[in-house]
Formats: structure tokens, sequence, C-alpha cells
């Protein structure tokens, strides 16, 4: 091991705070709907045919955390032997299990340590499994854990969902709930949440986390002001198309630094991953500091 020089050292945190963020303490996250396994997709839609792929993305972005949506327990055990390092927090959506899909994260096991960590149903009894009210069709969930960041020595929370498709109360009353929750379990603390709201950047849903004491940033919107809707589509029903607009979302609070975001488009011989493109953010996230750390 090479030792640098105290002095070399007080240079190397002069130009990391100059710059704005020591790449040490930087969080890469991803948003990921995995689109379901059913008998709807055949061939190269199929998920027997997209789980190389879709392991092979995660692998080459190596994200610190994932937020996946449309996770069943089967396509879970093939991303976990595919998938290196990662820890898994969870349930079936429907009976608090392995039954139904999972709003899953995945957490880089050699950085994190896992606090505490909770799943709540988006409904009027959240603490009830396979719970469903306000006129969503399908039970919806929210899975969230308190990590301990190794690197940074600091925690925070990491919070992930999947928002109704066609309830509009649903959805509001839903993320109503989930910034409730956030405030609950954060407080002041440093928060993430991910998911595909199955809400467009015009939806009654944005202006409830705009009006949110929490103040969350959308990173991507932050990063990206000048790309139009019709141009940032996440859901894209394998077609590849990029005007059907941007569902897929990732919020932080201020404690973050946006770095930088991006929807990735992902394609292999002109097969998806996913009807949904990936959205990924690298995030900054001060720490102690590099001198306390090489104490």
């Amino acid at each position: 091991m090479i030792r640098m020089p105290l002095l070399c050292c007080a240079a190397v945190l002069l130009s990391s705070l100059a710059r704005g963020a020591d790449p040490a303490d930087e969080l890469r996250v991803m948003s990921f709907n995995l689109r379901y396994i059913t008998h709807e997709d055949t061939g190269a839609l199929a998920w027997t045919a997209r789980r190389d792929q879709v392991a092979e993305l995660i692998t080459r972005e190596h994200p610190d955390l994932v937020g996946l949506q449309e996770a069943l327990r089967p396509m879970l055990n093939d991303l976990d032997q595919r998938l290196a390092g990662y820890i898994e927090i969870g349930v079936g959506r429907e009976d608090g299990k392995e039954k139904g899909e999972y709003s899953a994260l995945l957490v880089k096991a050699s950085r994190f340590g896992v606090q505490e960590s909770g799943n709540f149903w988006l409904s009027d009894t959240p603490e009830v499994a396979g719970s469903k009210s306000w006129g969503n069709e399908v039970v919806r969930i929210c899975t969230w854990a308190k990590l301990y960041d190794r690197q940074t020595r600091r925690s925070f929370h990491f919070f992930n969902t999947h928002m109704d498709h066609h309830s509009q109360p649903s959805r509001e009353k839903g993320m109503a709930l989930i910034l409730s929750r956030i405030s609950e379990h954060a407080g002041n603390e440093p928060y993430i949440l991910t998911g595909d709201f199955n809400a467009r950047a015009d939806n009654p849903v944005h202006s409830l986390i705009a009006k949110s004491a929490l103040h969350p940033t959308d990173v991507w919107k932050t990063l990206n002001p000048d790309v139009p809707e019709n141009e940032s589509g996440t859901a894209h029903d394998f077609t590849g198309k990029t005007d059907t607009g941007r569902i897929d979302y990732i919020y932080t609070s201020a404690d973050f630094k946006p770095l930088e975001s991006s929807i990735l488009h992902d394609a292999k011989d002109g097969n998806y991953p996913s009807d949904h493109f990936p959205l990924r953010a690298t995030l900054g996230f001060p720490g102690k500091g590099l001198l306390d750390r090489l104490k």
C-alpha cells in the first residue's frame, strides 16, 4: 500500500472541495422496472431471454443501490445467480413473503450495513400485507431501508415503490403516505426515493412532492432541464421509443448533490432488457471527510 504524505492528502482534499464532490463519496443509484414474467411475452421478450441482458447491464453500471420494480421471486433468484455482491431487501406484495411482485432494494454489501428495513402497503391499512385502497386494481407496496455507508460514515434512508397504473387517487394518496413515512423514518437525515410512479411530469403527484416539507430533488430533471418530455420517455413497451413520457424517477434530499443522470437506452441485437428504460444517477454524498478517514 502506498501512503500519501499529509500535505499531499490536504492538496487532494482541497482539489476535491473545489470540484464540489469527492469521487470517493459518490453514490451511483439505479431505478429499474424489470417487466414481470407473463405468458404474453414470448421469444426475445420472455424473461428467460432477457435475464442475462439485465444482469449484464447492472454489472456494467455497477450501481451502489438499485430500486427494482415488477420483480417476481424467480426473477430475483435469477439475478442473485448472475450478480455478485448485493444484499436484497424486500417482500412479495401479495402476502408480505414471496408471493407477487417485489419493489426490492439491491444494496452493495461491501459498502453498506443494513440498520433497519421494512415494507408498507399503499392503502388505508399500510401494515396489512396485501391490502389495497383508493381504487387501485392491484396491490402496491413500498420497501425501505436505513443504510450505514461505510465509505462516508453516514446513514441514510432508501425507499423504492411502484405506484398504481390506473387510479389517480391511489397515486396521490400513495405518494402522500410515502412522503409521510420518509418524514417519520428519516426525519432530518438524508434519503433517496426511487420508483415507477406511473405519473408523467405534469401529474399532480409531482406537485405533492414539490410542495412537501421534505423538498425532494428530481435528479434527472435537475441535470437535464432542457430535454423535452417527448425525448425523455422511460416506459417504451419494448419499442425503444423515447416519446412516451417519463414515469420512472430518482428523488433525493438536499444532502445529495446531483452529479450525473441518464436514461439508459441499451439494446442488444434490437432487443431490450425490459419494457422500461432504467434510470441512473450519480450523487455526491459528503461524509466525514478525507482527512478524517485517513486518521
